[in-house]
């Protein structure tokens, strides 16, 4: 590994833990990492970051499938789509709620970015 790919992932490391309460990470380090280990978490925490507005919901499943799989938005089903929208809303939300990273409730349709570092900030 180079100078340069280690320092891509210490910035990658510090952008994604960001957002967490230093209380939450000091507490719970082990299960911190472990939420951050998952791959699809990692593209929604990111995708997330580089939005400036509140996303639909079924916006970010597309974005987040088509990050996940390398594929091009148009290739990506409404099966496919569908299936990480509820895979969104029964696994990665719910975890990254509880975590404090993200403060999002089942039904919400939109998230909004900015709630990343307001978690931190406020909570």
């Amino acid at each position: 590994m180079t100078d340069k790919d280690e320092r891509e992932i210490t910035d990658e490391l510090r952008q994604l833990l960001e957002p967490i309460d230093s209380k939450v990470l000091e507490s719970n380090p082990n299960e911190v990492y472990s939420l951050l280990a998952n791959e699809h978490r990692r593209y929604l925490i990111h995708y997330l970051i580089e939005q400036d507005t509140a996303v639909p919901l079924s916006r970010i499943a597309i974005e987040l499938f088509s990050r996940v799989k390398n594929r091009q938005l148009d290739e990506v089903t409404p099966a496919e789509q569908e299936q990480m929208r509820i895979s969104l809303e029964h696994e990665h939300l719910p975890r990254l709620s509880e975590f404090g990273i993200l403060p999002w409730s089942y039904g919400e349709a939109m998230i909004d970015p900015r709630s990343l570092t307001s978690v931190s900030e406020h909570g």
